[in-house]
This record gives C-alpha cells, structure tokens and sequence, in this order.
C-alpha cells in the first residue's frame, strides 16, 4: 500500500486512546492527522466566521461574539491538544461529514501549531468583546479568521501549517508552496 493517503477502512471515528492527537496508521510511525476531516472543519469555521462578520456589521446589538468567542476558543484549544474527536464540536462534525471520504495524512505537530494560533485570534476577539471595542475593530479580527479557513477549506493550504514549517522546518511536512 502506499504511503498517503490511506485506505478509507483505516480511518475511524473517534482516536484510540480517545485523547490522542490524531491516529495511529501503519504507514506511520507517529499519529497522523486527517487532512480531509480537518478541511470539513475549517469549511464549518468559515461558515461560523462568515455569519459572525454579518451580524457584527448588519445588527451589532445582537452582540455574537459573547457567544461565538468562547466557542470557538474551547473548539481551537481542544483540537490542539486532543485532536479532531471527541471534544471539539466543528471536529466532530468535520469527521462525520467526510467518514465516507478516502483519509488524507498528515502530521499533526503543524496542525496543533495552527489550531493554536487561531485559539490567539479568538482570544483577540473575545478580549476586544471584553475591552469594549467597535463591532468593526471586532469584525477586521474575525475576516482574518474567514481568509484563513478559506484559505484551508476550499485550497488546502493551512497558512499555520505553512509558517510552522517555515519556523522549524519540518521535513515530513507536506505543505504546498514551500520552496525548497
């Protein structure tokens, strides 16, 4: 068998043992990451990025991210430390919606890089909420979070992933764009 991606019969959905950072594959020594569920992940983020943009600039009052920050911080620091499945509400349902896809593998140490940083710009948001800014300050925060996980969702390219590489220069690291 070759060694990315792997057959769809591997792929599971929940991580053994359940706090894992990724999965065990045998074409891998290391947990491993499934790139697919992760884009489905990022598609859901978008789409809650997206709907927070709106509501910051059409019914300010509404005041979503109270409620959105949180959310989607627990949701970015739990995926760094334990993975997709179980605890991270957009990695369950990522991994729901591509259980019938074929699973793409990749390291997990640049996707823990990058689910950090974007557990920063919710902390951004969340403490602009706090600090009283402008629902417009709030809404600039929360476009670099849709580009992102545009970027990811619909291209595949993780730029977290792309400036981990960059910073430590990770050789198993299949990350587009990268000269070398």
């Amino acid at each position: 068998m070759s060694s990315n991606p792997q057959s769809p019969l591997e792929h599971s959905f929940l991580t053994r043992p359940w706090w894992a950072m990724g999965q065990l594959t045998r074409d891998y020594s290391s947990p491993r990451i499934n790139e697919t569920a992760t884009r489905a992940r990022a598609g859901l983020l978008n789409l809650i990025s997206a709907v927070t943009i709106a509501l910051l600039l059409t019914h300010p009052e509404t005041d979503p991210v109270i409620y959105v920050g949180p959310l989607v911080l627990f949701d970015m620091l739990v995926a760094a430390f334990t993975g997709l499945t179980p605890l991270s509400p957009t990695g369950l349902a990522g991994t729901a919606l591509t259980m019938d896809m074929r699973p793409v593998w990749k390291p997990t140490a640049p996707k823990r890089f990058a689910w950090l940083l974007g557990a920063a710009l919710a902390a951004t948001c969340l403490g602009m909420r706090l600090a009283g800014a402008s629902p417009e300050a709030m809404a600039a925060v929360v476009a670099i979070c849709f580009v992102l996980t545009w970027l990811e969702a619909v291209l595949g390219f993780c730029v977290g992933c792309y400036m981990h590489k960059l910073i430590w220069g990770c050789e198993a690291c299949e990350v587009p764009y990268v000269r070398q």
